[in-house]
């Protein structure tokens, strides 16, 4: 999978090679009414405001789903493991998907478009290129935690599977650290309006 960021627009490409932009998406979909109050002084800042947020919140549910199909297919190994009785490792790979469920929770559950962030009139440009890498990293991540899994479905070894599991069990962490350094950075107290 390619993703590639712009600090205008969130590209997203699927295997497919159909290309998602999100911030197109949002632009194509106004109304005829959001397009009569684009004319109005000021209300176009809010608009564009409206759809950072919009594509902040489709970017984490894109990847939500994806690390949702990877905790599915996690739930299917372990199922193989019980079933040719190779219960030692459950106990590590449950903990595993604890860790991909609470990432994708973060994630799917995050600050949704927070507007001290977002904030049309005073966005941060370097602030807003720091999130898009976050969300890159995070996106990165589905290939990585895919291909450990692959290895894992195939696994005999014990060594082997250990090893894979323990690899997991690192990327898990990792994702879940990443999602919360995003929240950080978007709810950095500095980021916050005065509360004068």
């Amino acid at each position: 999978m390619n993703f590639r960021y712009n600090i205008k627009r969130v590209t997203f490409f699927p295997k497919g090679g159909k290309m998602t932009d999100f911030q197109g998406q949002i632009e194509e979909g106004r109304g005829k009414l959001k397009e009569l109050l684009l004319k109005i002084p000021g209300f176009k800042g809010y608009i564009a405001l409206e759809d950072r947020r919009t594509a902040d919140k489709m970017v984490r549910d894109v990847a939500a789903d994806r690390y949702q199909e990877q905790l599915d297919r996690l739930t299917g190994i372990m199922t193989e493991f019980v079933d040719r009785g190779d219960l030692v490792y459950l106990d590590k790979l449950e903990g595993v998907a604890v860790k991909i469920r609470t990432f994708i929770d973060k994630i799917r559950h995050a600050v949704y478009g927070y507007s001290g962030f977002f904030d049309a009139i005073k966005v941060d440009e370097a602030k807003l290129e720091k999130l898009y890498g976050y969300d890159q990293s995070l996106l990165d991540g589905i290939d990585s935690i895919s291909e450990t899994l692959n290895s894992l479905a195939s696994a005999v070894e014990s060594d082997q599977i250990k090893s894979l599991i323990a690899s997991l069990t690192q990327q898990a962490a990792d994702m879940v650290t990443k999602a919360d350094q995003r929240v950080e950075e978007i709810t950095r107290e500095e980021d916050l309006p005065d509360a004068q």
